[in-house]
């Protein structure tokens, strides 16, 4: 049953509507956090490894999230405009999409993984051990793209907590097999770190399973290939490419620091990659934000209630930039604690403490960045989108992390990572307070009113 989100009070909708993200979201990253932790256990060799395999699987993952964006912007829409026919279509149009592009995908992945972590700077000892993993990973990796795809339909009928509660759910699956198989504990076989790649997967195909079931009970899925399904790869094509390639560029800045940061050896890796795994966690309500504001953006745009996206983006900024600050303040109180929880190395939980004082307080300004982009997806503009997070990335974040490396070193990356997140979010918000103050722009993102 699909929710109205273009009548109402907008905070109370944006409350509902993301509170359940905030859990799903959790459950999304600490799939991450709980594979690192149980990983970190086998030593700091395989912390490594999983760490180098970071910025690929994130990469993967991000292909998936801009075919979901593209699915949510069209569905949202379609309900918008009352019409259920097109939303069905648009879903079953995404779900024969998903499927092949993660079969290609974890084709490509399997044939490259070697070439490319020798690229991103892994020795011949980390080769294998990242092998082990990936290559169950990559096997799965469709199943990953489809669920995330047409996760994004329920979410675009107003329903954010079915999609939560299904995150949880897969999450906790994920939990209780990693030591299983990692460790072969009972019955199971000692895997290792493939281990941790096995239980991932199997997670992934029960909450495929239970999604699928509630998108046939909503009757918004069909399985027939005909004429209209494959009319409306067109549109998701158009719109999730340049998705795609925006939340493809994330993993591959990020890919450029982990081979920098590999010039300072494999604590400074490892401590690196538990940093990246806790920069989710922590933006965790912005992300939500990101996944809760599109269906009611794309319900509102199909509804050519404009006012209402003006508000409700300028209610989420100033939230998270309070938010923001309380998370840095509690990270910074447990720094000591969460570095000895990854690592029983000084060096590592020393470079985990440096990264913690630093990059974190800039959080909110990559934030105003991720909803204000999220919110431009929505209005169908991802081409808008993706030049602006190549000037984020390349033209900002990047070359002050390369400054801070070059000059400062280790330290530096952190230092020139954090300032670029403070100037992006500076720059976003100059941009949104000019939008709303000029009719031209705000009809080449909106278009024409009925």
């Amino acid at each position: 049953m699909s929710k109205d989100l273009t009548q109402g009070a907008i905070g109370p909708w944006l409350y509902r509507l993301t509170a359940p993200m905030v859990m799903g979201i959790m459950a999304i990253f600490l799939f991450n956090l709980v594979d690192t932790y149980f990983v970190s256990l086998l030593g700091t060799q395989s912390l490594a490894a999983i760490s180098f395999t970071f910025p690929v699987t994130m990469m993967v993952m991000n292909i998936a999230i801009g075919l979901s964006i593209a699915t949510g912007a069209v569905v949202a829409r379609a309900i918008g405009q009352k019409n259920h026919s097109k939303a069905k279509t648009s879903v079953t149009s995404s779900f024969y999409l998903a499927l092949f592009v993660g079969l290609v995908v974890g084709g490509v992945g399997l044939l490259t993984q070697e070439w490319v972590f020798r690229a991103l700077g892994a020795d011949e000892v980390l080769i294998p051990l990242i092998k082990d993993y990936l290559s169950v990973w990559y096997m799965g990796s469709a199943l990953l793209i489809v669920l995330i795809a047409i996760n994004a339909s329920i979410r675009a009928t107003g329903n954010t907590k079915l999609p939560s509660y299904i995150m949880l759910l897969s999450a906790a699956i994920n939990g209780v097999l990693d030591p299983l198989l990692i460790f072969g504990l009972g019955p199971f076989p000692e895997m290792g770190i493939q281990g941790a790649a096995v239980a991932t997967v199997i997670s992934w195909l029960i909450a495929f399973v239970v999604i699928l079931k509630n998108l046939l009970s909503l009757d918004l899925v069909g399985f027939r290939l005909n004429q209209s399904v494959r009319h409306g790869w067109k549109k998701l094509i158009s719109l999730g490419i340049p998705a795609a390639l925006t939340n493809m560029l994330g993993p591959l800045a990020n890919g450029i620091l982990v081979a920098w940061v590999a010039s300072y050896g494999t604590q400074a890796v490892a401590a690196y990659g538990v940093g990246s795994r806790l920069e989710p966690l922590a933006l965790i309500v912005v992300m939500a934000f990101t996944a809760s504001l599109p269906p009611f953006v794309g319900q509102n745009h199909g509804a050519y209630e404009f006012k209402r996206i003006e508000s409700a983006l300028m209610k989420s900024m100033r939230f998270i930039l309070i938010w923001q600050l309380l998370v840095y303040g509690a990270l910074v109180i447990f720094a000591h604690p969460i570095s000895r929880l990854f690592s029983d190395d000084p060096d590592v939980q020393t470079i985990i403490r440096t990264f913690i004082y630093i990059v974190p307080i800039s959080y909110f300004g990559m934030g105003f960045s991720l909803v204000c982009t999220a919110t431009i997806n929505a209005l169908h503009k991802t081409r808008i989108s993706l030049n602006i997070n190549l000037i984020r990335l390349f033209a900002i974040y990047i070359p002050m992390a390369w400054v801070g490396h070059r000059y400062f070193g280790l330290e530096g990356i952190f230092w020139g990572c954090a300032l670029g997140n403070l100037t992006i979010g500076i720059l976003m918000l100059l941009a949104f307070k000019k939008v709303r103050h000029d009719e031209g722009l705000k009809e080449t993102l909106l278009g024409s009113p009925k």
